[in-house]
């Protein structure tokens, strides 16, 4: 075999490797976005979240949080063992982003992504879902 030929062929299978694993470090934001999720805009996440009680599911646990109009932000596990305060905001990049006690001041931003089906989904800045959003209620429903 030629030296171009080996060079052509070591090229091909580190091109193969770095694809491969390229997949194998694709997120679960950049799945679902492959998979026709749309990002909602501040206006969409506005309409869906301001002013109303939301039902979420993060693995087996359902939690209720209530978005305030003047961004307050209560939450509460369904059957108790945790609730807390904090705030949010909605930025003009498109996402919510939100402080609980236990966050002592420290922001965490998340991308809500509506996919195929209609469900919405949080995503934090490393791409890992971490809620479900079930129900949406006018009002404090707790």
């Amino acid at each position: 075999m030629s030296t171009k030929a080996t060079l052509i062929g070591t090229l091909a299978v580190a091109v193969l490797a770095v694809s491969l694993v390229s997949a194998a470090a694709e997120t679960a934001k950049e799945k679902a976005i492959n998979a026709g999720a749309k990002q909602l805009t501040a206006e969409e996440i506005a309409d869906l979240l301001v002013g109303k009680t939301v039902t979420a599911r993060a693995g087996e646990k359902k939690f209720l949080f209530h978005y305030s109009r003047d961004n307050v932000l209560s939450g509460k596990l369904i059957g108790g063992g945790w609730s807390d305060t904090g705030y949010y905001g909605i930025t003009d990049d498109n996402r919510v982003c939100l402080s609980m006690s236990k966050d002592k001041g420290r922001l965490r931003c998340l991308t809500l992504l509506r996919e195929q089906d209609s469900t919405v989904k949080k995503y934090n800045v490393d791409g890992d879902m971490t809620f479900e959003l079930l129900e949406f209620q006018e009002g404090k429903a707790f």
